[in-house]
């Protein structure tokens, strides 16, 4: 009776694989599943019976979640590299184009970029893509290479969920948030930067302008350690995730406004102040995929969130 409630588990897990990765997966779930049930029986005294295996079954992921563990075997130049190269291409363009928009609306003067200046950035997105190509590659070698059993693929996703809730983590963003608390108050008045490249002149780098912005910052460096703080107090981790995602929109909005607002000190060159505003712009990107990484990794924390719980039973 209990080989068919096994068989149907891992009929459910490997219902979508090829023929040879589900006969792989299969032989090791089923290892697994008869020696924890073996072990578990054991310790009642008894022979392995359906107790024993409903009770592994209940501990384990639901076959859904646990099949997306399991890379699917695609050949390198069906999906693994061609595929994903494009989408990085495309990727790379649109942040291109959105960097070269957020320019033409808050620096006008940055949009006429020198012919020289193009063909680096054509250059630099050719690199990119080899790069990335090298990458995708390495991750199919490694995926569709390298054998790991069903605990290994456990621990290993029980690691990447525990470490944005991990004390180190969380004490390391805590003291930077900390530390732009104690900027935003007492420092950006008095913090120095060169007037232009060439003369050597410092003069303050804000102008009276920031000001506006302070109160605005604080909230936000306040909210981000009370989220920092939920990730070592809530048991749904993916709470705290889905909220730092938000902080980091927040964060998103708050340097646009910056850049067209621009409360920088009109002594800058034009140089510099094209410079800081090209910086922000790629700060505004950055936030932007870092939002995106928070959100992925709040999906994770409601998919497979109970799972470290499961482990520990």
């Amino acid at each position: 009776m209990y080989e068919r409630l096994i068989d149907e588990y891992v009929g459910k897990v490997t219902k979508d694989m090829g023929t040879g990765q589900r006969e792989e997966v299969g032989r090791e779930l089923k290892s697994h599943i008869y020696d924890s049930a073996e072990a578990t029986a054991a310790k009642r005294g008894a022979g392995i019976d359906e107790a024993a295996v409903r009770e592994v079954l209940a501990r384990m992921l639901p076959p859904e979640k646990l099949a997306a563990m399991y890379p699917s075997r695609e050949t390198f130049l069906t999906k693994s590299s061609v595929w994903k190269a494009v989408q990085a291409l495309a990727g790379i363009a649109v942040a291109f184009l959105l960097l070269a928009g957020i320019l033409s609306f808050v620096a006008p003067e940055a949009a006429e970029v020198p012919v020289g200046v193009i063909l680096s950035i054509v250059m630099a997105l050719a690199v990119a893509i080899i790069v990335l190509a090298v990458i995708f590659f390495t991750i199919y070698l490694y995926e569709s290479r390298l054998k790991m059993t069903y605990e290994a693929r456990l621990r290993r996703l029980v690691k990447s969920l525990e470490h944005p809730a991990s004390p180190l983590v969380v004490g390391m963003a805590i003291a930077l948030a900390a530390f732009g608390l104690i900027f935003v108050q007492c420092l950006w008045p008095i913090i120095p930067f060169p007037a232009d490249f060439s003369t050597g002149r410092w003069v303050p780098l804000f102008s009276p302008a920031f000001d506006t912005f302070v109160p605005y910052y604080t909230l936000w460096l306040v909210a981000e350690i009370i989220v920092q703080i939920l990730y070592l107090t809530l048991r749904n981790k993916w709470v705290p995730s889905l909220l730092e995602t938000g902080l980091s929109l927040a964060s998103v909005l708050l340097t646009f406004w910056v850049l067209q607002v621009f409360p920088f000190n009109p002594e800058l060159s034009t140089p510099v102040q094209t410079s800081i505003k090209v910086l922000l712009a790629l700060a505004i990107l950055g936030t932007l995929v870092d939002a995106a990484k928070k959100l992925w990794q709040t999906a994770r924390f409601f998919m497979y969130g109970d799972l470290k719980n499961s482990q520990a039973e």
